[in-house]
């Protein structure tokens, strides 16, 4: 990448204003220390300020800056030598300049690579060079298109198109260089690349995703989170979330900063990322004490990209404050707990020179809330853990190694019927233990948190630690209980639902148990209520025919709809936990809801069940005075029908009665003696009302005008 950025850097910054500004007809004094007048165009403007970066970054090298504008031997030169130091010097300088320039503009995505395809487009054909071709006054062409244009005769010769300079058609000199750039920023995607380099230009920062207000209620910034898993390229990528716990002024955001470095250079193979000697650690708060800095929890706000066997994925940082903070109550700890795990899936227990029963205690609870929260988010509830000891002094020996060895020792001696969740867990597979040594005094009492101030054995161990989560911590993406990966706006969706449950049902997450308890029914509650839809949609699909319907009436459907509510009720009544009052609000909470939905349902299939009954009723009457005075009207679909209703009139013959009499009713007045004409005439008019009220409801379920009541055959008019 760096390799990529160094190339790219040639590219827009230096070679680009040579090509602006070694054509310009009025040449320059030599031996003027000054540069040339600013550009005219929005492009020459983004790039001209870069130019006094030469003096800057390097002063023997100012000597050079008169070049700059109108030579460019000095461009081929500085390719050839690169010196390094002037190299750095440039980087910063001009990271500092384009800061300056892009932020106030807030220049949008694809900008930057937009002005170059500005500057490498052909003003003839308006389209990006092809076989560009440098003419006499120094302007570009496409090849093609100036012999296009210079194709027929004038008597003033011929001129450049865009500055009417006289030239020379002889002189059609070949821009190889310039080809070579037109097909280099061709190659380049005008969003995803430049929105990362700019990204590069913006530092990220600790951000706040969830606090404590002043009431002590929990509160989550859906803005900020949104902003952090729901934007640009993570929305849609998988998410790894290192998150470290424990008890407060442990050295937790100490650790995490100097991750932050690692993340930040991962491309480096030495130490060089640990940073100066005396460079102060910064990222998130810390600071030595026994004060807490960081309350909540905290994220980096800028993922760091690690490529994957298969795909990019977008590492965070997560910092954990109050969750075992003995001067919060036990509700603050449970839900910064849950919320924790959500936004984690490589964690770090942070320990202080040894595991104890505390310790214990609290990765039990934490298991307990991580086994609670990820049933009801449907998440993997442990992926990864990290037992990181920190101060370890006896025996002095060191990392992974040792760290198993005493993890083994550890799970020895802990009792299974008091820790058991614990247990569990340190017998994990996906986790390790880490050993690390007691950092120095100096950096104990100190403020800067600096490398100098480390021992040796410390730093070493923090180097060693730093390197294998960077080249680890990549394979934990966040999953949900399938293994399938999470998205950032997955995770960010489920984290929002679980905030909203917790401002829900505010009382219910007072301690561990009462938690798991609530989520417990409120799970209960919603997979009952999902049985139920499921049992509606059943039933919907097996009584739409119109046969099928008409032999379940709304009577029996109310029924059928009773005896599941009543036995959803009675196994929601067996699986709910807690007290009384718990359980009595949660039946009464699931038999509303049932009611509402069987309710709105019957209403739906009365209206379905009368226009089918309607219908049937026709087939009836229609059939019948067909078969009386001839079946030629009446047709033989009628007639079919009409056999098939005859033989369910049985048992439904007073729900389509209305039907039936619209068309049987005259059978009677008509009888025998009523010839073939007649019987035709009125089996067509029958067939045509059917008709009619089949296509006013192709459906069958918005029949809201029928009565049972309302006479449908009204008198035949005369012909």
């Amino acid at each position: 990448m760096l390799k990529q950025l160094d190339s790219l850097f040639l590219v827009h910054f230096l070679y680009l204003p040579f090509i602006l500004y070694s054509r310009r007809p009025a040449p320059l004094s030599l031996s003027s220390r000054s540069l040339p007048p600013p550009p005219r165009s929005q492009a020459q403007s983004f790039y001209w300020p870069i130019a006094p970066a030469f003096s800057e970054a390097s002063p023997e090298w100012g000597s050079s800056c008169a070049f700059f504008a109108q030579q460019r031997c000095f461009y081929f030169h500085f390719l050839r030598l690169r010196p390094p130091a002037l190299l750095r010097g440039l980087r910063s300088v001009i990271g500092s300049r384009l800061s300056s320039l892009v932020s106030p503009t807030k220049t949008s995505a694809g900008g930057m690579i937009q002005d170059l395809k500005e500057d490498i487009t052909c003003s003839i054909c308006l389209e990006p060079f092809e076989d560009p071709v440098s003419i006499d006054c120094g302007h570009n062409f496409c090849r093609v298109c100036l012999s296009a244009h210079w194709s027929g005769t004038s008597h003033y010769g011929y001129r450049c198109p865009e500055c009417r300079h006289p030239c020379s058609r002889e002189r059609m000199i070949p821009d190889t260089r310039l080809r070579s750039l037109v097909e280099k920023i061709g190659q380049l995607p005008v969003k995803e690349v430049v929105e990362e380099e700019l990204e590069i230009l913006e530092p990220g920062k600790p951000v706040q995703l969830v606090g404590l207000d002043d009431d002590g209620d929990l509160c989550l910034d859906e803005e900020a989170l949104s902003r952090c898993l729901e934007q640009g390229q993570v929305k849609d990528a998988p998410v790894c979330l290192v998150s470290i716990l424990g008890e407060q002024r442990r050295g937790k955001s100490f650790l995490l900063n100097f991750l932050l470095r690692r993340l930040q250079n991962l491309e480096a193979e030495d130490e060089s990322w640990m940073g100066q000697e005396n460079e102060a650690l910064t990222g998130f708060e810390w600071r030595p004490g026994p004060n807490t800095t960081t309350k909540g929890v905290w994220i980096w706000s800028r993922p760091f990209w690690v490529q994957s066997e298969h795909e990019k994925i977008a590492m965070f940082l997560v910092d954990t404050e109050g969750s075992m903070d003995v001067e919060r109550n036990v509700e603050d700890g449970v839900k910064l707990s849950a919320f924790s795990m959500l936004l984690s899936s490589y964690q770090i227990l942070n320990l202080a020179t040894m595991m104890k029963d505390p310790d214990l205690e609290y990765l039990e609870m934490f298991m307990y809330v991580a086994e609670t929260v990820g049933g009801s988010c449907r998440l993997k509830p442990f992926q990864h853990l990290d037992v990181l000891v920190r101060d370890w002094f006896f025996p002095p020996v060191f990392g992974f190694q040792e760290g198993q060895n005493y993890l083994q020792s550890t799970i020895q001696k802990l009792d299974p019927k008091r820790h058991p969740r614990a247990l569990e867990a340190l017998r994990s597979t996906s986790t390790r233990c880490y050993l690390m040594p007691f950092p120095g005094k100096r950096l104990v009492v100190g403020t800067e948190g600096t490398l100098a101030d480390m021992d040796k054995d410390f730093r070493d161990c923090l180097k060693a630690y730093g390197n294998d989560i960077a080249r680890t911590a990549v394979t934990h993406v966040k999953s949900d209980q399938e293994g399938r990966a999470l998205t950032g706006a997955q995770l960010a969706a489920k984290v929002k639902n679980f905030s909203s449950l917790m401002k829900k049902y505010k009382f219910g997450f007072s301690s561990v148990t009462q938690m798991a308890i609530t989520l417990h029914n409120l799970d209960t509650q919603e997979k009952l209520r999902q049985e139920f839809a499921d049992f509606i949609r059943e039933q919907d699909e097996l009584c739409r025919p119109m046969i099928a319907g008409l032999q379940v009436t709304p009577k029996s459907m109310t029924r059928r709809l009773l005896g599941k509510q009543w036995e959803l009720m009675r196994r929601c009544e067996e699986s709910l936990q807690g007290d009384e009052p718990g359980r009595t609000e949660s039946i009464l909470s699931l038999e509303d809801h049932l009611k509402h939905e069987a309710q709105i349902f019957k209403e739906r299939y009365h209206r379905r069940y009368k226009s089918h009954a309607l219908k049937a009723g026709m087939a009836i009457g229609v059939g019948a005075v067909g078969l009386a005075g001839g079946a030629i009207g009446a047709g033989v679909a009628a007639a079919v029908l009409a056999a098939e209703a005859i033989a369910l009139s049985a048992g439904t013959a007073a729900t389509f009665a209305i039907g039936t009499m619209a068309g049987a009713g005259t059978f009677a007045v008509i009888g025998g003696g009523v010839g073939a004409g007649v019987g035709s005439s009125i089996g067509e008019r029958r067939t045509q009302e059917a008709k009619n009220v089949s296509e006013d409801d192709p459906e069958g379920e918005e029949e809201t005008s029928l009565s049972d009541k309302r006479c449908l055959i009204g008198p035949r008019n005369s012909p």
